[in-house]
């Protein structure tokens, strides 16, 4: 499993760059050893709980170990002639703790096309666990004296930002799947997904303040924004238009998905009942596919906004349709003729 893990290279916002399998290892070893010492606590020091404790560990105590803090004694004491030994002790492959983080680590790394992920079931059967597990880890670990809190709630570490990176990318999928075969109400604020700058940061591996400076309600940046309330002016509560988002994230180069396919946009193109989503499909297939906004206008001979707008379902017509579809590769027959039955039902 480790070895199969650690061998991935190409990965959602550099998750492998920045942080290897071992990583996520170590830090679920410490974050069970704590647990270890919360039940241990709670149980009181007894042979239940020591029993209780090398059951949960897999491990066997060392002989006169009859209480005391765990993750104390497995750094100071068990583990000092050879703390990495100790560690690799701690048998962790068959929890359910290793799978819900592993699964969500393959989510990031072995990049599906986006047709093809389960964005519910990896929420139900793996990140939710994951934020669950992060939950119920003592942070403070008491008698031992150190802090453990940034194994939960520093962000740059391996689990939060698991969690939080794997939220963003499953949110990115659910607005992409949604808006193939989608109603002609796609778009309206009910029923979008929306990304918040730290969702942005974490998917193009950027500093959030390059976010919040691409961020802006008037239309005058490249993202507009709106408030989560009115009158709100917490930075944090400003949320990012989508289509927007998307098309800024494909000119980052830390940004990477699994690929929008062609063919399952053509096989749903009839079941697509809004213009602006068709268009925003047409976008996405340069967006989410390596390249950019730039480069359609290129292999168009448009200007820039004349592209962008044409990707928000402004300046729409059958013959530009049949164009932007190819430029795309999709099928600009059925494209085109879908794009003209709904320019006729608004009309």
């Amino acid at each position: 499993m480790t070895e199969a893990l650690e061998t991935n290279a190409r990965s959602v916002a550099g998750m492998t760059k920045a942080v290897r399998w071992s990583d996520f290892e170590t830090d679920m070893k410490l974050a069970m050893l704590l647990v270890a010492d919360g039940m241990m606590n709670m149980l009181g020091h007894s042979p239940r709980a020591v029993h209780a404790a090398e059951t949960f560990l897999g491990i066997k105590f060392p002989e006169g170990f009859n209480g005391g803090f765990i993750i104390y004694e497995a750094s100071e004491m068990w583990g000092r002639a050879d703390p990495e030994a100790f560690m690799a002790s701690l048998k962790i492959d068959d929890t359910h703790l290793h799978r819900c983080v592993a699964r969500s680590y393959r989510l990031l790394t072995e990049l599906r096309p986006l047709s093809d992920v389960e964005v519910q079931d990896e929420r139900d059967e793996a990140v939710d666990w994951v934020r669950y597990f992060l939950s119920a880890i003592p942070t403070d670990s008491y008698g031992a004296g150190d802090d453990y809190s940034g194994l939960v709630f520093d962000r740059s570490r391996p689990l939060p930002r698991l969690c939080n990176l794997a939220d963003a990318y499953l949110s990115l999928v659910e607005f992409v799947q949604r808006a193939v075969g989608s109603g002609a109400g796609w778009g309206e604020s009910s029923d979008m997904i929306v990304f918040t700058a730290d969702d942005l940061a974490l998917l193009a591996d950027v500093d959030v303040r390059s976010v919040r400076n691409a961020m802006g309600p008037s239309g005058a940046k490249p993202i507009r924004s709106f408030r989560a309330l009115p009158g709100d002016t917490d930075e944090d509560r400003a949320y990012a238009d989508p289509v927007d988002a998307i098309e800024w994230l494909s000119g980052r180069r830390g940004f990477v998905c699994g690929r929008l396919d062609a063919g399952w946009i053509d096989r749903n193109v009839g079941a697509t009942g809004s213009l602006k989503a068709l268009c925003a499909l047409a976008g996405m297939m340069f967006w989410l596919n390596g390249s950019t906004t730039e480069k359609m206008a290129e292999t168009l001979g448009w200007d820039h906004a004349r592209t962008r707008d044409w990707t928000r379902g402004v300046g729409v017509d059958a013959a530009s349709a049949f164009e932007v579809a190819t430029a795309a590769g999709l099928d600009a027959h059925a494209f085109s003729n879908r794009i003209h039955q709904l320019l006729s039902k608004e009309d």
